[in-house]
């Protein structure tokens, strides 16, 4: 209840909270009393417990309380302004008529990469998601860290997160797709660097010689990169 309490919203809702209901009777009786965007934060602070759950039980890792109200409110109004910035672009209904999933190679799989900043909670969420050659979901994984970091340092991190999760699945040809211009060009880069980004660059280098029959394209499309291992 902790998490919650942290919701003004809560009181509004909170004696069903406390009634023998089932989850899905709680979620349902709870939708009839909130408006749209109270439904919407309602949605995404369930996913951030079940979350949190998860990360518990299959990662023995247990992050504060603050963070699963934190993560779901950030997580909401990110998607609020990208979808309000997209909207209110002059070339919003050229770029639905043209918008479509790029299709991977026969046989291979897509993951695509992003990332979260919580300032309040002092942590970066790195979110994962692959898809076959036809579009259907394959797998998910997020992860956490704390403290923040610069974000290039984050960008590069997450590159690195997702190529050591792909290595232990051993699904083969994988193309990485992130919104990271400088963490590509880095690592196609053969300049030194001793800073922390450039030692995640490198630890992303030796996870890609160490792969069988492994390069690399860069491939650019709509302001984004794409990693393509074979």
């Amino acid at each position: 209840m902790n998490v919650w309490n942290k919701w003004s919203v809560f009181p509004t809702v909170g004696n069903i909270f406390t009634r023998n209901h089932d989850a899905g009777s709680i979620i349902f009786m709870s939708l009839q009393l909130l408006t749209s965007d109270e439904a919407a934060l309602l949605c995404r602070v369930n996913w951030s417990i079940w979350k949190q759950i998860n990360n518990k039980i299959w990662n023995g890792v247990t992050g504060p309380q603050a963070f699963v109200f934190d993560r779901a409110k950030s997580m909401l109004e990110d998607w609020k302004i990208a979808r309000s910035i997209r909207e209110n672009s002059p070339n919003h209904n050229q770029l639905d008529r043209n918008a479509k999933w790029v299709k991977t190679r026969a046989c291979h799989f897509k993951c695509n990469i992003d990332a979260s900043i919580s300032e309040s909670s002092n942590m970066v969420g790195i979110g994962m998601c692959i898809r076959d050659e036809y579009g259907t979901f394959v797998l998910a994984k997020t992860e956490c860290f704390s403290p923040m970091f610069e974000v290039h340092v984050g960008e590069a991190l997450r590159l690195l997160s997702a190529l050591e999760w792909v290595h232990l699945l051993n699904l083969g040809c994988v193309e990485f797709e992130l919104d990271a211009r400088r963490v590509v060009d880095s690592f196609n880069s053969h300049n030194s660097d001793a800073t922390e980004f450039g030692n995640i660059i490198d630890s992303c280098r030796t996870l890609f010689s160490n792969s069988i029959k492994t390069h690399v394209l860069t491939l650019r499309e709509h302001k984004q990169t794409r990693l393509l291992i074979v």
